[in-house]
Protein backbone atom coordinates (compact mmCIF):
# COMPACT_ATOMS: atom_id res chain seq x y z
CA UNK A 1 0.00 0.00 0.00
CA UNK A 2 2.88 2.02 1.22
CA UNK A 3 4.42 1.77 -2.71
CA UNK A 4 1.15 2.64 -4.08
CA UNK A 5 0.77 6.12 -2.24
CA UNK A 6 4.65 6.60 -3.06
CA UNK A 7 4.07 6.37 -7.19
CA UNK A 8 0.92 8.28 -7.26
CA UNK A 9 2.57 11.36 -5.38
CA UNK A 10 5.45 10.90 -8.05
CA UNK A 11 2.82 10.76 -10.88
CA UNK A 12 1.06 14.27 -9.37
CA UNK A 13 5.06 15.72 -9.78
CA UNK A 14 5.35 14.84 -13.37
CA UNK A 15 4.82 17.87 -16.06
CA UNK A 16 1.94 17.91 -18.70
CA UNK A 17 2.95 16.35 -22.52
CA UNK A 18 2.86 19.77 -23.57
CA UNK A 19 0.27 20.21 -25.71
CA UNK A 20 -1.49 23.13 -26.64
CA UNK A 21 -5.42 23.62 -26.97
CA UNK A 22 -5.98 25.11 -30.63
CA UNK A 23 -7.31 28.74 -29.21
CA UNK A 24 -3.05 29.02 -28.32
CA UNK A 25 -1.70 27.95 -32.02
CA UNK A 26 -1.88 30.29 -35.20
CA UNK A 27 -2.93 27.76 -38.15
CA UNK A 28 -0.53 28.95 -40.88
CA UNK A 29 -2.83 28.60 -44.25
CA UNK A 30 0.05 30.14 -47.11
CA UNK A 31 3.83 30.64 -47.21
CA UNK A 32 5.93 32.87 -48.99
CA UNK A 33 9.47 33.38 -49.54
CA UNK A 34 10.80 36.20 -51.44
CA UNK A 35 14.07 37.81 -52.45
CA UNK A 36 14.80 40.33 -50.17
CA UNK A 37 17.35 42.42 -51.83
CA UNK A 38 19.63 41.95 -48.97
CA UNK A 39 23.03 39.59 -49.19
CA UNK A 40 22.83 39.57 -45.57
CA UNK A 41 19.25 38.65 -45.45
CA UNK A 42 18.31 37.21 -48.90
CA UNK A 43 15.44 35.70 -47.58
CA UNK A 44 11.51 37.30 -46.62
CA UNK A 45 9.55 35.17 -45.49
CA UNK A 46 5.88 36.15 -44.97
CA UNK A 47 2.85 33.44 -43.63
CA UNK A 48 -0.80 34.11 -43.68
CA UNK A 49 -2.27 33.24 -40.40
CA UNK A 50 -5.95 31.71 -39.95
CA UNK A 51 -7.92 33.29 -37.73
CA UNK A 52 -10.47 31.04 -36.32
CA UNK A 53 -14.43 32.17 -36.71
CA UNK A 54 -17.55 30.21 -36.06
CA UNK A 55 -19.05 32.17 -39.10
CA UNK A 56 -18.46 29.97 -42.42
CA UNK A 57 -19.28 31.60 -45.58
CA UNK A 58 -17.97 33.90 -48.51
CA UNK A 59 -16.24 36.43 -47.54
CA UNK A 60 -16.01 36.11 -43.89
CA UNK A 61 -12.53 34.16 -43.55
CA UNK A 62 -10.10 37.07 -41.73
CA UNK A 63 -6.37 36.30 -41.89
CA UNK A 64 -3.17 38.05 -40.48
CA UNK A 65 0.03 38.46 -42.36
CA UNK A 66 3.50 38.51 -40.74
CA UNK A 67 6.74 39.24 -42.38
CA UNK A 68 10.30 39.01 -41.81
CA UNK A 69 13.49 38.86 -43.40
CA UNK A 70 16.84 36.91 -42.41
CA UNK A 71 19.56 35.03 -43.56
CA UNK A 72 17.85 31.24 -43.65
CA UNK A 73 13.88 30.22 -44.11
CA UNK A 74 14.75 28.25 -40.53
CA UNK A 75 15.60 31.13 -38.93
CA UNK A 76 13.38 33.53 -40.19
CA UNK A 77 9.85 30.75 -39.16
CA UNK A 78 11.82 30.75 -35.74
CA UNK A 79 12.01 34.63 -35.38
CA UNK A 80 8.78 35.30 -36.79
CA UNK A 81 7.35 33.15 -32.93
CA UNK A 82 8.37 36.66 -31.63
CA UNK A 83 5.68 38.68 -33.46
CA UNK A 84 2.47 36.67 -32.54
CA UNK A 85 1.28 35.30 -29.07
CA UNK A 86 0.41 31.89 -30.46
CA UNK A 87 2.67 28.88 -31.40
CA UNK A 88 2.84 28.69 -35.37
CA UNK A 89 1.24 25.08 -36.83
CA UNK A 90 2.20 24.36 -39.98
CA UNK A 91 0.20 21.17 -40.13
CA UNK A 92 -2.29 22.82 -42.41
CA UNK A 93 -0.05 24.98 -44.56
CA UNK A 94 -0.57 23.55 -48.07
CA UNK A 95 0.33 26.10 -50.34
CA UNK A 96 4.18 27.56 -50.57
CA UNK A 97 4.74 30.28 -53.14
CA UNK A 98 8.21 31.47 -54.45
CA UNK A 99 8.92 34.86 -55.58
CA UNK A 100 9.91 35.19 -59.01
CA UNK A 101 12.60 37.77 -58.10
CA UNK A 102 13.80 34.56 -55.89
CA UNK A 103 13.84 32.39 -58.75
CA UNK A 104 15.80 34.48 -60.90
CA UNK A 105 18.66 35.07 -58.24
CA UNK A 106 19.05 31.27 -58.01
CA UNK A 107 17.38 28.40 -55.94
CA UNK A 108 17.29 29.07 -52.10
CA UNK A 109 20.20 27.45 -50.46
CA UNK A 110 17.13 26.05 -47.45
CA UNK A 111 15.22 24.93 -49.70
CA UNK A 112 15.83 21.68 -47.90
CA UNK A 113 13.82 22.91 -45.19
CA UNK A 114 10.36 22.30 -46.28
CA UNK A 115 11.37 18.82 -46.72
CA UNK A 116 13.04 18.30 -43.69
CA UNK A 117 9.94 20.00 -41.28
CA UNK A 118 7.67 16.90 -40.63
CA UNK A 119 4.88 19.21 -40.10
CA UNK A 120 4.69 20.02 -43.33
CA UNK A 121 2.90 17.76 -45.80
CA UNK A 122 5.02 16.40 -48.75
CA UNK A 123 1.68 17.14 -51.54
CA UNK A 124 1.79 20.37 -50.44
CA UNK A 125 1.62 22.99 -53.56
CA UNK A 126 4.33 24.86 -55.08
CA UNK A 127 4.07 27.69 -57.37
CA UNK A 128 5.51 31.19 -58.28
CA UNK A 129 4.31 34.90 -57.10
CA UNK A 130 4.26 37.32 -59.52
CA UNK A 131 5.53 40.23 -59.12
CA UNK A 132 6.34 38.50 -55.46
CA UNK A 133 5.21 36.03 -53.25
CA UNK A 134 3.69 38.54 -50.59
CA UNK A 135 1.35 40.28 -53.27
CA UNK A 136 -0.53 36.76 -53.86
CA UNK A 137 -0.78 36.28 -49.66
CA UNK A 138 -2.17 39.90 -50.03
CA UNK A 139 -5.27 38.68 -52.02
CA UNK A 140 -8.45 37.50 -50.23
CA UNK A 141 -11.19 36.27 -52.54
CA UNK A 142 -14.61 37.35 -52.14
CA UNK A 143 -15.39 33.51 -52.41
CA UNK A 144 -13.05 32.35 -50.14
CA UNK A 145 -15.11 30.64 -47.42
CA UNK A 146 -12.12 29.71 -44.95
CA UNK A 147 -8.41 30.73 -45.29
CA UNK A 148 -6.50 29.56 -48.04
CA UNK A 149 -9.30 27.82 -49.47
CA UNK A 150 -9.25 29.48 -52.95
CA UNK A 151 -5.89 28.42 -53.44
CA UNK A 152 -6.56 24.66 -52.13
CA UNK A 153 -9.70 24.50 -54.79
CA UNK A 154 -7.72 25.70 -57.41
CA UNK A 155 -4.49 23.67 -57.24
CA UNK A 156 -6.42 20.68 -55.97
CA UNK A 157 -8.82 19.66 -58.25
CA UNK A 158 -11.51 19.81 -56.07
CA UNK A 159 -12.87 22.84 -57.55
CA UNK A 160 -11.59 24.32 -60.61
CA UNK A 161 -10.43 22.10 -63.45
CA UNK A 162 -8.49 23.90 -66.11
CA UNK A 163 -5.96 22.90 -68.83
CA UNK A 164 -4.18 26.33 -68.01
CA UNK A 165 -3.59 25.01 -64.22
CA UNK A 166 -0.17 22.62 -63.57
CA UNK A 167 -0.45 21.37 -59.82
CA UNK A 168 3.05 21.03 -58.61
CA UNK A 169 3.64 19.00 -55.56
CA UNK A 170 6.30 19.54 -52.69
CA UNK A 171 7.50 15.82 -53.27
CA UNK A 172 7.65 16.10 -57.38
CA UNK A 173 9.68 19.59 -56.71
CA UNK A 174 12.24 18.12 -55.04
CA UNK A 175 12.61 14.86 -57.44
CA UNK A 176 13.01 17.01 -59.94
CA UNK A 177 15.26 19.30 -58.77
CA UNK A 178 17.73 16.06 -57.95
CA UNK A 179 16.69 13.79 -60.67
CA UNK A 180 19.34 14.17 -64.02
CA UNK A 181 17.19 14.46 -67.38
CA UNK A 182 14.10 16.27 -66.16
CA UNK A 183 14.00 19.63 -64.50
CA UNK A 184 11.60 21.42 -62.31
CA UNK A 185 7.99 23.45 -63.28
CA UNK A 186 6.11 25.84 -61.01
CA UNK A 187 2.87 27.21 -62.14
CA UNK A 188 2.82 31.21 -62.10
CA UNK A 189 0.22 33.01 -59.37
CA UNK A 190 -0.54 36.35 -60.61
CA UNK A 191 -2.52 38.59 -58.35
CA UNK A 192 -5.68 40.90 -59.96
CA UNK A 193 -7.65 42.82 -58.00
CA UNK A 194 -9.47 40.48 -54.88
CA UNK A 195 -8.64 37.31 -57.01
CA UNK A 196 -6.17 34.97 -58.80
CA UNK A 197 -4.94 34.45 -62.11
CA UNK A 198 -3.07 30.76 -62.96
CA UNK A 199 -2.99 30.39 -66.32
CA UNK A 200 1.02 30.13 -66.62
CA UNK A 201 4.06 28.03 -66.24
CA UNK A 202 7.18 28.64 -65.34
CA UNK A 203 10.13 26.01 -66.43
CA UNK A 204 13.62 25.80 -64.80
CA UNK A 205 16.76 24.24 -64.65
CA UNK A 206 18.15 22.87 -61.73
CA UNK A 207 19.51 26.38 -60.46
CA UNK A 208 17.51 29.59 -61.56
CA UNK A 209 13.50 30.17 -63.76
CA UNK A 210 14.51 30.45 -67.64
CA UNK A 211 11.37 30.29 -68.86
CA UNK A 212 7.64 31.67 -68.53
CA UNK A 213 5.28 29.76 -71.43
CA UNK A 214 2.10 31.97 -72.30
CA UNK A 215 -1.58 30.45 -71.19
CA UNK A 216 -2.09 29.07 -75.08
CA UNK A 217 1.66 27.28 -74.77
CA UNK A 218 0.79 26.03 -71.20
CA UNK A 219 -2.12 24.61 -71.85
CA UNK A 220 -0.28 22.70 -74.99
CA UNK A 221 2.25 21.74 -71.92
CA UNK A 222 -0.17 20.34 -69.94
CA UNK A 223 -1.97 18.36 -72.65
CA UNK A 224 0.99 16.72 -73.32
CA UNK A 225 3.02 16.34 -70.41
CA UNK A 226 -0.04 15.79 -67.67
CA UNK A 227 -2.64 14.31 -70.04
CA UNK A 228 -4.95 17.38 -69.01
CA UNK A 229 -8.64 16.73 -70.14
CA UNK A 230 -11.28 18.96 -70.33
CA UNK A 231 -9.08 21.17 -72.57
CA UNK A 232 -9.56 22.38 -76.41
CA UNK A 233 -8.01 22.20 -79.79
CA UNK A 234 -8.76 25.41 -81.78
CA UNK A 235 -8.31 26.31 -85.35
CA UNK A 236 -8.67 28.61 -87.30
CA UNK A 237 -10.35 27.72 -91.21
CA UNK A 238 -11.10 30.40 -93.21
CA UNK A 239 -13.11 33.36 -91.65
CA UNK A 240 -14.44 30.39 -89.23
CA UNK A 241 -13.24 28.58 -85.76
CA UNK A 242 -13.18 25.07 -85.51
CA UNK A 243 -12.92 23.85 -81.42
CA UNK A 244 -12.80 20.76 -80.36
CA UNK A 245 -13.60 20.02 -76.69
CA UNK A 246 -11.19 17.22 -75.53
CA UNK A 247 -11.98 14.63 -72.75
CA UNK A 248 -9.49 12.07 -73.83
CA UNK A 249 -5.35 12.65 -74.33
CA UNK A 250 -2.71 10.60 -74.05
CA UNK A 251 1.60 10.53 -74.88
CA UNK A 252 3.86 8.88 -75.62
CA UNK A 253 7.49 9.41 -75.82
CA UNK A 254 10.53 7.57 -78.15
CA UNK A 255 13.55 9.29 -77.81
CA UNK A 256 16.40 7.54 -80.43
CA UNK A 257 19.95 7.52 -80.61
CA UNK A 258 22.92 9.15 -82.45
CA UNK A 259 24.61 12.19 -82.50
CA UNK A 260 21.77 13.95 -82.98
CA UNK A 261 18.78 12.07 -81.08
CA UNK A 262 15.32 12.53 -82.93
CA UNK A 263 12.04 12.69 -80.16
CA UNK A 264 9.20 11.21 -81.12
CA UNK A 265 6.27 12.53 -79.73
CA UNK A 266 2.91 10.31 -80.91
CA UNK A 267 -0.37 11.85 -79.33
CA UNK A 268 -3.96 10.24 -79.07
CA UNK A 269 -6.86 13.34 -78.63
CA UNK A 270 -11.02 12.28 -78.48
CA UNK A 271 -13.06 15.08 -77.93
CA UNK A 272 -16.81 16.75 -79.26
CA UNK A 273 -16.68 19.40 -82.19
CA UNK A 274 -18.14 22.15 -79.49
CA UNK A 275 -18.19 24.83 -82.80
CA UNK A 276 -17.65 25.08 -86.14
CA UNK A 277 -19.13 25.87 -89.30
CA UNK A 278 -22.60 24.42 -90.60
CA UNK A 279 -22.82 21.10 -92.10
CA UNK A 280 -18.47 20.92 -91.82
CA UNK A 281 -18.89 17.12 -90.59
CA UNK A 282 -21.42 16.15 -93.20
CA UNK A 283 -18.39 17.37 -96.02
CA UNK A 284 -15.43 16.38 -94.76
CA UNK A 285 -15.50 14.41 -91.32
CA UNK A 286 -12.00 12.31 -91.26
CA UNK A 287 -10.05 15.66 -93.91
CA UNK A 288 -10.51 17.75 -90.35
CA UNK A 289 -9.61 15.14 -88.37
CA UNK A 290 -6.45 15.16 -90.50
CA UNK A 291 -6.42 18.58 -90.39
CA UNK A 292 -6.93 19.18 -86.45
CA UNK A 293 -4.02 16.53 -86.29
CA UNK A 294 -1.40 18.44 -88.31
CA UNK A 295 -2.53 21.69 -87.01
CA UNK A 296 -2.06 20.64 -83.02
CA UNK A 297 1.64 18.67 -83.82
CA UNK A 298 2.82 21.64 -85.69
CA UNK A 299 2.01 23.54 -82.88
CA UNK A 300 3.77 21.23 -80.09
CA UNK A 301 6.69 20.75 -81.93
CA UNK A 302 7.39 24.59 -81.74
CA UNK A 303 7.18 24.64 -78.51
CA UNK A 304 9.63 21.43 -77.87
CA UNK A 305 11.98 23.70 -79.76
CA UNK A 306 11.04 26.96 -77.64
CA UNK A 307 11.69 25.09 -74.38
CA UNK A 308 15.04 22.97 -75.93
CA UNK A 309 16.51 26.37 -76.90
CA UNK A 310 15.80 27.64 -73.48
CA UNK A 311 18.24 24.86 -71.79
CA UNK A 312 15.57 23.31 -70.14
CA UNK A 313 13.66 19.46 -70.09
CA UNK A 314 10.42 19.38 -68.17
CA UNK A 315 9.22 16.34 -69.87
CA UNK A 316 11.80 14.54 -69.21
CA UNK A 317 13.42 13.60 -72.37
CA UNK A 318 17.09 12.76 -70.96
CA UNK A 319 15.49 10.65 -68.24
CA UNK A 320 13.90 8.83 -71.23
CA UNK A 321 17.14 8.64 -73.17
CA UNK A 322 18.85 6.66 -69.74
CA UNK A 323 15.79 4.57 -68.93
CA UNK A 324 15.85 3.49 -72.46
CA UNK A 325 19.60 2.47 -73.23
CA UNK A 326 20.76 2.06 -69.44
CA UNK A 327 22.74 4.87 -69.75
CA UNK A 328 24.97 6.36 -66.25
CA UNK A 329 26.49 9.38 -65.44
CA UNK A 330 28.77 9.72 -68.44
CA UNK A 331 25.99 9.36 -71.20
CA UNK A 332 23.55 12.17 -69.56
CA UNK A 333 26.76 14.34 -70.21
CA UNK A 334 26.81 13.13 -73.66
CA UNK A 335 22.71 13.42 -73.56
CA UNK A 336 23.19 17.02 -71.98
CA UNK A 337 25.49 17.92 -74.63
CA UNK A 338 23.01 16.91 -77.23
CA UNK A 339 20.20 18.16 -76.02
CA UNK A 340 21.11 21.41 -78.02
CA UNK A 341 20.88 19.98 -81.22
CA UNK A 342 17.90 17.11 -80.58
CA UNK A 343 15.45 17.13 -83.23
CA UNK A 344 11.52 16.58 -82.41
CA UNK A 345 8.77 15.01 -84.54
CA UNK A 346 5.11 15.22 -83.72
CA UNK A 347 2.33 12.63 -84.89
CA UNK A 348 -0.80 13.57 -83.16
CA UNK A 349 -4.28 11.48 -84.26
CA UNK A 350 -7.27 12.95 -83.48
CA UNK A 351 -10.53 11.76 -83.10
CA UNK A 352 -13.94 13.39 -83.53
CA UNK A 353 -16.63 11.33 -81.45
CA UNK A 354 -19.76 13.98 -82.55
CA UNK A 355 -20.81 17.19 -82.64
CA UNK A 356 -22.81 17.48 -78.99
CA UNK A 357 -26.49 17.47 -79.39
CA UNK A 358 -26.57 18.96 -82.75
CA UNK A 359 -25.00 18.58 -86.02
Amino acid sequence: MRRILIALSLCLLLSGCGMKDIDKRFYVVTTGIDWSGNPQKPYRISVRLAITSAKVESSSSKTQIVTIDAPSIAEGVRHLKSFVDKELEFGHCRVFILGKELLQNGPPGSMSWFARRRDIQLVSYFAVGDPDALSVLKVQPQSERYPGNALFLTFGKEGTESPYITTTYLFDMVRRHFEMGLDPVLPVIRPKEKTYEVDRVLLMDKKKSRLILTPEETQLYNMTANKATKSEMKMSRGADRVVLTVNYVRSKIDVGQGDIPLVTMKVKIRGLLEESPPDLLEKDWHGLERELGKHFSGQVEELLYKIRDAGVDPYGFGLHYLASYFGGKKDYERWVEAYSKVRFKVVTEVKITGAGVVR
